[in-house]
């Protein structure tokens, strides 16, 4: 007898992978400092006179490269690049620039403001071979935005990612769920115009509360209330999957536990795994929406790409309880050198 099977990929999108080489430019370019920014926390460097970055940049990545001649992406990260002086601007982009004629560098990026970015700043971006712009949108909903204290609202976000997109440039968008006046509606919202955008490449920065903030001397005055961990997990664990769902790739989910960082987190939703933790409830979610295309007597047999097998068990191997209900235990699962997933159904019951 034979029994229906059920073969699928896994969710996430495709996306071209780039060996990354950051440059991190803490607060540098920044009109003002935001509510939650502690950016020598969250990049756990300090500023570096440019010149000297920029000379850094030149002679590392031509040091790596001839180890290993694969090409760089080259991102600039940490402040708005796009409100630096022109002349810093094309200090750096020069830098890339050259890097990329000699093949060292394959794709250049930056991150900056939905306010900090317009046909001049992008016509510049795109003299020096500038691929992706990733805005620091934080959040689409403009009362979000006015309590945050971010000084553009959500129209000002949609319009500048648009720009981008109309000028032939890759779009990435960050998102800080969390922040003050977010709930799961204004979040779901966030989403609904992220997809409905369908940038390159999302970053999802829960939001925590850093010493020496406003944000932390809102909170210590009993002002604002972060997000519980477990909200987070769950609103951020099913964005995930709609991202992927949606074919856009999450390149990003929580800040990175950088050494400076830890002791300076005065509350949030901090959890050193965070990421981990939502790539396996998101790939559980989806694999037992498929398992449920089979009926109720679930599947006989569950093979799984050796490289998801740590996603597919979750976290602390959490999705046991999760699959249970669908059938799956740890006796019928097995790993398969393929990259699709294989889900066999249970012989049909006889009347």
């Amino acid at each position: 007898m034979s029994f229906p099977r059920l073969y699928f990929k896994h969710p996430e999108p495709d996306r071209s992978r780039h060996r990354l080489y950051p440059v991190f430019l803490p607060f540098s370019g920044c009109p003002f400092k935001c509510i939650y920014c502690s950016q020598e926390a969250q990049t756990g460097q300090q500023q570096t006179p440019h010149e000297v970055q920029a000379q850094k940049i030149h002679q590392d990545i031509c040091t790596l490269f001839k180890k290993k001649p694969e090409p760089f992406c080259l991102g600039f990260f940490g402040g708005t690049f796009t409100a630096l002086p022109a002349a810093t601007q094309k200090l750096f982009l020069k830098t890339a620039l050259e890097l990329r004629r000699a093949g060292a560098v394959s794709h250049i990026r930056c991150s900056t403001r939905p306010d900090c970015i317009d046909q001049g700043r992008i016509r510049l971006l795109r003299d020096y071979g500038v691929d992706m712009v990733e805005l620091g949108i934080q959040s689409f909903d403009s009362r979000v935005l006015s309590l945050s204290k971010r000084g553009y609202g959500g129209e000002e976000a949609l319009d500048a990612s648009m720009r981008i997109k109309q000028n032939s440039l890759e779009l990435g968008i960050q998102l800080m769920p969390g922040l003050p006046g977010s709930d799961s509606a204004s979040f779901a919202r966030d989403l609904q115009a992220t997809a409905e955008m369908q940038p390159a490449v999302v970053r999802l920065y829960p939001c925590l509360v850093l010493e020496d903030t406003l944000l932390a001397r809102q909170w210590s005055r009993g002002e604002y209330r972060p997000w519980p961990l477990n909200t987070t997990l769950a609103l951020v664990s099913n964005a995930l999957l709609r991202m992927w769902l949606a074919g856009i790739p999450v390149i990003r989910t929580g800040l990175a536990p950088e050494g400076s960082l830890l002791p300076r987190i005065k509350a949030g939703p901090w959890h050193p795994a965070l990421g981990a933790i939502c790539r396996g409830r998101a790939l559980g979610a989806y694999v037992t929406a498929m398992a449920s295309r089979l009926g109720a007597g679930g599947p006989l047999q569950v093979l799984v790409p050796q490289r998801y097998i740590s996603d597919f068990w979750g976290h602390g191997k959490e999705n046991e309880k999760l699959y249970q209900r669908s059938k799956i235990f740890r006796k019928n699962v097995d790993t398969w050198d393929h990259e699709l997933f294989m889900l066999a159904g249970c012989a049909p019951q006889l009347p």
